[in-house]
């Protein structure tokens, strides 16, 4: 039973991905890309909160929860919240230079606004770098995933399976397919957490579960700092990381990607029920499968087959709807910025064969190398959040040296992958907001010079 319900679930997010393509069998790269920004309300929900419900939450957060306790809780819910504040500012900024600068990737709107081609590829070569783990992490969750069923088939072959369904939907109709499939997959996975947080609660008592709480791990005096640091970089990285911009570009208007982040927040009532799964599994002392099964165990503890199956395509469902969305992003920064000047007919093939490479990377490296690559997302956000100083200078349109801004966003990644790497610890501070710092204060720089030089100028002129 659970076989089935999970199979059919899989068979209608490829029928969904079909049905994305119905009026747009022949997209150009626009289309294909960002939809035309023809997007309403909903999808462009569905595909910019898909981050929140990645298969690292779901699968994540009751695992690290139980490991970590109470520092991990309270950074991982710190981030998200503060990030949807941060959106409503800046989305609806990033969106109207979008279509200031006809831009499908967030590259485009470096080249365009600066008028560089280095920091373009700078910026590029810099996202892909620290985009190549987040694909093989969502494939190796799949792989844990799906394993639980002890089918006849190897780990190879249910990645090389996931490969083929992930480039399919692409295939199809482009970033249409995720966001059309985020509707089933959101749906299943808030079905799936409610289902389990009432078994929980059922077959537990509520003493029990305060007990649990009691027992995890509190925050130290030294954890706060960190903490509080964390917080503020990945919530400002999560506004401005490189595959989710050009979901906001998919909207009609910048008032629907305003209004959505008013409606975001309402995701995180889940992570409350998320955090019942890692109460329980500590309450009860559960065996574990593995170090991040926590959520699997306790549906597979708790739900008849069926409600098992359903967790399952819950967890699949949303690892293969970011992977689509990071395979969408490494292939358009290819295609569009790093082999700038490519005709529109030739984009589109060549993106997706960039997406193809990139799907062969994952399943190989979710194979070979998925103790190493954990250690490599530590350092995505380090590195993404340099980004939003140089966004923020052209969401408000300032007028800032083109190269200051390269000099802030390069010494910013050198000093906070610097830092992190050889453990250098500068007051218990995250390393990105060190480098945050110095980044910001070189763009400060360029700013005040630029301004001063305008100044200068107005006084000559009279």
């Amino acid at each position: 039973m659970a076989s089935a319900v999970f199979i059919a679930i899989i068979a209608l997010s490829f029928f969904v991905a079909l049905l994305s393509r119905r009026n747009h069998a022949h997209q150009n790269t626009q289309d294909f890309f960002a939809a035309s920004g023809q997007f309403g309300g909903l999808l462009v929900f569905l595909l910019t909160v898909g981050e929140t419900y990645s298969i690292g939450s779901i699968m994540g957060f009751p695992a690290a929860a139980w490991h970590e306790g109470i520092p991990f809780v309270g950074w991982f819910l710190g981030y998200i919240v503060l990030a949807y504040p941060v959106g409503y500012f800046l989305n609806p900024l990033i969106w109207k230079a979008g279509r200031r600068e006809n831009a499908l990737t967030f590259a485009d709107l470096f080249r365009s606004y600066f008028s560089s081609r280095f920091l373009e590829v700078a910026v590029t070569l810099s996202a892909i770098l620290f985009l190549l783990p987040l694909g093989e992490l969502q494939m190796a969750g799949l792989i844990a995933t799906i394993g639980e069923f002890h089918w006849p088939f190897s780990s190879s072959v249910i990645a090389g399976g996931c490969a083929v369904l992930t480039f399919s939907w692409l295939a199809l109709s482009g970033v249409r397919a995720p966001a059309f499939v985020s509707a089933i997959k959101d749906s299943i996975v808030i079905l799936a957490i409610v289902f389990i947080s009432i078994a929980v609660l059922y077959h537990s008592s509520w003493h029990a579960l305060v007990q649990a709480s009691r027992a995890m791990p509190l925050a130290t005096q030294r954890d706060n700092m960190h903490t509080i640091t964390t917080i503020l970089i990945q919530a400002l990285g999560f506004c401005v990381a490189p595959q989710t911009i050009p979901f906001v570009f998919t909207a009609r208007s910048a008032s629907i990607v305003r209004r959505n982040q008013i409606l975001m927040p309402l995701y995180m009532l889940m992570f409350p029920l998320l955090l019942l799964c890692a109460l329980y599994a500590s309450a009860v002392n559960l065996p574990l499968s593995g170090k991040n099964t926590v959520f699997i165990d306790v549906a597979m503890a708790l739900l008849p087959a069926w409600g098992f199956g359903l967790v399952t395509a819950a967890c699949a469902l949303s690892g293969l709807v970011v992977l689509a969305g990071v395979c969408l992003c490494i292939g358009s920064l290819v295609s569009r910025n790093l082999m700038h000047g490519l005709p529109d007919t030739r984009q589109k093939n060549c993106a997706k064969v960039v997406i193809t490479l990139y799907l062969v990377f994952c399943v190989y490296t979710a194979m070979r190398f998925s103790a190493l690559m954990p250690v490599l997302t530590t350092v995505y956000y380090l590195g993404v959040v340099q980004l939003f100083p140089a966004v923020m200078c052209i969401g408000l349109g300032l007028n800032v040296s083109t190269g200051f801004v390269t000099a802030g966003f390069l010494a910013g990644e050198v000093l906070a992958v610097g830092l992190a790497f050889f453990d250098v610890s500068v007051g218990n501070m995250n390393a990105g907001f060190i480098g945050l710092l110095l980044n910001t204060s070189l763009v400060a720089l360029g700013f005040a010079t630029r301004a001063s030089d305008t100044v200068k100028q107005r006084r000559e002129l009279f």
